[in-house]
């Protein structure tokens, strides 16, 4: 399965001590020179940075179309434009984005989009954790924005309300 993430994922997700939902939902996890720059050298010694730098399952991948990257920039941030651009430069299954207006621009690029939230509601179906709301509280604990409507949204599909 070919799937790009952008940093927050990578981020929220360490802080929690569970990356490794992504190691076992997707396997191979592709992150662009940009994603891999912000973490893994000018956020080192940040959450995500070492277990990024010393993850096998996560492969760095240089953007060939950089024309598009500058024009996805006038919305969004460097990573995120790389994302999208990288993920459909590989024919990505999908790409893990947070940021509301990156998801937006990245449908309308013709990408599935997948939320990190999304997938601890995944890892929860297959068994991987018991409970999805405790983690939710851990990401909120750490600065991760959820919206309430989206906080209720995950819980009810995540069968915990």
């Amino acid at each position: 399965m070919k799937v790009v993430s952008n940093l927050s994922t990578l981020i929220a997700f360490a802080r929690i001590g569970h990356l490794w939902i992504l190691e076992k939902e997707i396997g191979e996890l592709t992150v662009s020179e940009a994603v891999y720059y912000d973490l893994g050298i000018k956020g080192a010694g940040k959450p995500g940075s070492k277990e990024m730098k010393e993850a096998n399952w996560i492969k760095k991948e240089k953007v060939k179309g950089t024309e598009t990257v500058e024009r996805l920039r006038s919305r969004l941030h460097a990573g995120e434009s790389e994302a999208i651009v990288l993920a459909k430069e590989i024919g990505a299954e999908f790409v893990i984005l947070d940021d509301e207006e990156a998801r937006k621009v990245a449908e309308a690029e013709g990408l599935k989009v997948v939320g990190g939230l999304a997938l601890l509601v995944r890892g929860k179906a297959k068994g991987w954790i018991k409970t999805v709301k405790p983690l939710l509280e851990q990401l909120k604990g750490q600065g991760f924005f959820i919206g309430k409507e989206l906080y209720r949204a995950i819980l009810q599909e995540a069968g915990e309300l």
